[in-house]
């Protein structure tokens, strides 16, 4: 049978249900386990490490002895992945961001206890977070632990083939959030609010950001501003008229909708915004502006060919009227693959200065701003 690497991709098949991004790590790091026996040996000296008090194994006398498999059956099922080697069997359940449930790993053990009869058992989950943990497996591991463990066998090898290898699955770990956490961790933006720190890595991200040179052209004044409202992030007032918000720019995250009654956005993901403000006075006004509906209808077109999403909230039943306009984009995107707080926060300066350069297309931001200040009361 061909072991090539992209032979073993094409071989897996996508079960209902299941995230395909589950199946396609399984079956890169199945290959990787295959294909080198020393990734082999340094994985299951780790999780002979990994098993609780007790429930220790022998590693095996003979590499040629271990036999890695996905997607095998076992009884009804078919698990992701096991390795077996006389008188041992490890059954392997892999997550990404999905749940993880007693009964499914109680019912490989009773199924491998059959199958392997003359061999021991054990049941591994590896998981993207320690919240998604089963106390029904004899280990629980998170992707970001075999990332350490291959990172750390990286420094052994001296082979540019396996280098390559490694390297490449470790950045296709990056990419999915799955290594070891960067301050903002993608498990704390899946996560929030069960992820408490969430808020404090934010507000440290964002507050040095109030001093750089943002694209917004004149008139305005950055200023970090701690969760109020439910978000945090950066304001933009205006200085040169006698409202602040003639329109106010947020640049930030809503952790909490409730105040802007957007819970039904925020509730899958934390997203990274753009919001247009107006102050009580001109809430009356600016809907029926000219630049206002030519701004909408500006932000509609061009934030198609962008990663943002325009949200025009003023067209909800139940809408707050100080908040109408947004730009958005899942954090976690923006996030993907960033490992220190420095790059991080540059990822979310660039962002919101793509942003602001949507705003300001044609001139859109001076007229409303001009219509704004032509108001008089």
């Amino acid at each position: 049978m061909d072991s090539s690497l992209l032979v073993s991709l094409r071989q897996y098949r996508p079960r209902e249900g299941r995230d395909s991004l589950e199946n396609f790590i399984t079956e890169v790091f199945a290959w990787l386990l295959r294909s080198s026996s020393g990734i082999s040996e340094a994985v299951l000296a780790y999780l002979q490490r990994a098993m609780p008090e007790g429930e220790g194994f022998d590693l095996p006398r003979d590499s040629e002895d271990v036999e890695w498999s996905t997607q095998a059956r076992l009884g009804s099922r078919r698990p992701d992945m096991q390795v077996t080697w006389p008188g041992m069997a490890l059954i392997f359940e892999h997550k990404v961001w999905s749940g993880l449930g007693d009964d499914q790993i109680n019912g490989y053990r009773e199924l491998a206890c059959q199958q392997f009869s003359a061999s021991e058992i054990r049941v591994v989950a590896i998981t993207a977070s320690r919240h998604q943990h089963s106390e029904a497996a004899d280990a629980n591991l998170c992707w970001s632990d075999i990332h350490r463990t291959l990172e750390q066998y990286l420094g052994e090898v001296e082979g540019a083939t396996e280098r390559f290898h490694i390297e490449n699955f470790l950045a296709l770990l990056a990419h999915e959030g799955l290594q070891p956490a960067a301050p903002i961790a993608h498990e704390a933006i899946r996560y929030f609010p069960s992820a408490g720190k969430l808020p404090q890595q934010l507000e440290k991200a964002f507050t040095p950001l109030a001093a750089r040179d943002w694209p917004v052209e004149g008139g305005y004044q950055a200023e970090m501003k701690r969760m109020r409202w439910g978000r945090i992030g950066i304001e933009f007032l205006r200085t040169d008229a006698k409202r602040k918000w003639s329109p106010g720019i947020f640049i930030g995250c809503v952790l909490d909708g409730s105040d802007h009654l957007i819970n039904h956005r925020t509730e899958d993901t934390v997203k990274l915004q753009l919001i247009l403000d107006f102050s009580n006075a001109l809430r009356r006004y600016y809907p029926s502006m000219d630049s206002y509906r030519a701004l909408k209808a500006t932000l509609a077109e061009i934030s198609q060919e962008s990663r943002w999403t325009f949200y025009d909230h003023g067209e909800e039943q139940q809408a707050n009227t100080y908040h109408p306009l947004y730009l958005e984009t899942p954090l976690i995107e923006i996030l993907r693959g960033s490992k220190n707080m420095e790059e991080q926060r540059e990822r979310i300066f660039e962002a919101g200065c793509e942003a602001l350069k949507l705003l300001q297309h044609r001139g859109g931001l001076d007229q409303i701003k001009a219509e704004c200040d032509a108001v008089s009361e």
